[in-house]
C-alpha cells in the first residue's frame, strides 16, 4: 500500500538520483534554510492536497527545482565554459533557468515513463512556471503543479464497528 511516506520517499530518491540535485526537501518552502550555500541545487516538494476516491488517491503537489543566481564577471577567460551564448546578462539567470527546467523535466518524465512499478500516474500535462528572487534571496528556478494518481487498496475493514454501533445503537441489541 502506498503511504504518504512512500510517496515522498519515492520523490526523494528520484530527485537525489538526478546529477543536478544536491538536496531534497518537503513541506513549507519558508521553513527550508534557503540562505545556506551548500544546499543547491535544491528540489522541493510541497504537498497541496490529496483527493481520496474509490481505489485511487490523487496527490496534488508543487515540485520546485532551484539554484543560486550569481553575477557574471568579465574576469572569466571562458576556459571552462565552452558554450557560446549570443546574449549578455549581468547574472547567470538564463543558465539557472535552463538547468533547473531540464532537471524538472527529467524528474517529471521519469515519473511519467518509468514509475509504473510504483503505481504512479501523472494526470494531464504539467505546467512549469519560472521564478526569480521569490524568497528574498538570490534563488531562481522552475515550479510545476502536478496531479498524481496512486492506487488506494485500503478499505473500511480496518475499522472494527458493527452497523448497529455506527448507527448509534448499542452492541447486542
Amino acid at each position: 500500500m502506498q503511504t504518504f511516506y512512500s510517496f515522498t520517499q519515492f520523490f526523494n530518491a528520484v530527485s537525489l538520483a538526478h546529477p543536478n540535485v544536491t538536496t531534497f526537501t518537503i513541506g513549507d518552502i519558508y521553513e527550508v534554510d534557503l540562505a545556506k550555500q551548500t544546499l543547491f541545487p535544491l528540489c522541493h516538494l510541497i504537498p497541496n492536497s490529496v483527493t481520496i476516491g474509490d481505489g485511487i488517491m490523487t496527490y496534488n503537489i508543487t515540485l520546485m527545482v532551484m539554484d543560486r543566481v550569481a553575477d557574471v564577471t568579465q574576469d572569466s577567460s571562458g576556459e571552462f565554459n565552452e558554450l557560446l551564448k549570443n546574449y549578455k546578462t549581468v547574472s547567470n539567470i538564463h543558465d539557472v533557468w535552463n538547468s533547473t527546467l531540464l532537471t524538472l523535466n527529467d524528474i517529471i518524465s521519469y515519473v511519467q515513463r518509468n514509475a509504473q512499478a510504483m503505481e504512479y500516474e501523472i494526470l494531464l500535462d504539467s505546467v512549469c512556471t519560472p521564478f526569480q528572487e521569490r524568497f528574498d534571496n538570490l534563488l531562481a528556478g522552475w515550479q510545476a503543479t502536478i496531479n498524481i494518481n496512486v492506487g488506494n487498496p485500503s478499505d473500511a475493514c480496518v475499522i472494527l464497528i458493527s452497523d448497529v454501533q455506527a448507527a448509534g445503537g448499542t452492541p447486542g441489541c
